[in-house]
């Protein structure tokens, strides 16, 4: 039977050959209750209802807006939007694109359910509406995230909670903001997928304008751009090819921790890099790793 190097241990440990501590009590975000509606389903004017200030998608298809606008046209909204009354008029919290197409179709009315909504429940709900359907780019998920941050205090954790995902997405989505203006910007066009973006954090920071420019002039994959670093990584430095055992751990830690994390190990001897990109995400590795 070969014998299990600490490494191996570790691992060992790390997947659960440990008795598992007690879960940590749950963190409950400083949530409202569910909106109570007014007006279960009647007719507004359209006219009356002004755009959602907490909305955090910019950029629409209009292809498909005229796709809906047409369905509209030959059987009606079937699902009404909801609104928030704001003085004589109303606030619009999730339905833009039904809004948008109606106008489109030219209704004067459309149904809609009037609710007693806060402020942060208009974003949650905004950010959920779209995310859920997937409606929105990976950069406007992100500045959603960073308000909700910026604007209610929440923590990492109380909005990983809020929008139901896991704490590593929303710290790897909010990583996203860390980009330089250029590489956002193509993000948001769609120039570049978010698996191009994942890459570039990676990259030394000075450096990423110009991988940018050859993953555009090239029109490089995801793919393509990660083997193109990996071998001019490999021309840079000359390492040691790692053990089956530090290749695991080291993916086992990062899925732990949420973080990429590395392992320079020779002969029992060695250090663990721990990457964080905010002081967010070092936060939630310290806690982590205390609990």
């Amino acid at each position: 039977m070969a014998k299990k190097t600490s490494l191996n241990k570790g691992l060992q440990a790390l997947l659960g050959e440990v008795a598992p501590k007690a879960p940590a009590p749950r963190i409950t975000p400083n949530k409202t209750k569910k909106p109570k509606n007014n007006t279960p389903n009647s007719e507004i004017n359209i006219s009356a209802i002004k755009a959602n200030q907490y909305q955090p998608r910019t950029t629409f298809d209009e292809k498909k807006l005229k796709e809906l606008s047409e369905s509209i046209k030959k059987h009606g909204v079937i699902q009404p939007v909801l609104v928030r009354q704001e003085g004589k008029g109303y606030e619009l919290i999730a339905g833009e694109r039904r809004l948008r197409a109606s106008k489109l179709a030219g209704l004067k009315k459309i149904p809609a359910v009037v609710a007693k909504i806060s402020n942060i429940q208009s974003l949650e709900i905004a950010i959920l509406e779209n995310v859920q359907r997937e409606d929105l780019n990976p950069l406007e998920v992100s500045k959603g995230y960073q308000r909700l941050k910026e604007e209610f205090g929440y923590t990492q954790d109380q909005v990983a909670k809020s929008v139901g995902k896991p704490r590593s997405s929303i710290a790897n989505s909010l990583r996203l903001l860390t980009l330089p203006e250029k590489a956002q910007n193509e993000l948001e066009k769609g120039s570049i997928s978010e698996g191009h973006a994942k890459v570039l954090l990676g990259v030394d920071p000075s450096k990423i304008e110009a991988v940018l420019e050859r993953v555009l002039s090239e029109q490089l994959s995801v793919r393509a751009l990660e083997s193109s670093l990996n071998n001019t990584n490999k021309n840079q430095t000359k390492k040691n090819d790692k053990s089956r055992d530090e290749l695991n751990l080291e993916s086992a830690l990062s899925s732990k921790l949420g973080s990429k994390v590395t392992i320079d190990d020779t002969k029992g001897k060695g250090k663990m890099t721990i990457k964080y990109y905010s002081y967010d995400e070092l936060d939630g590795i310290i806690e982590k790793i205390s609990s």
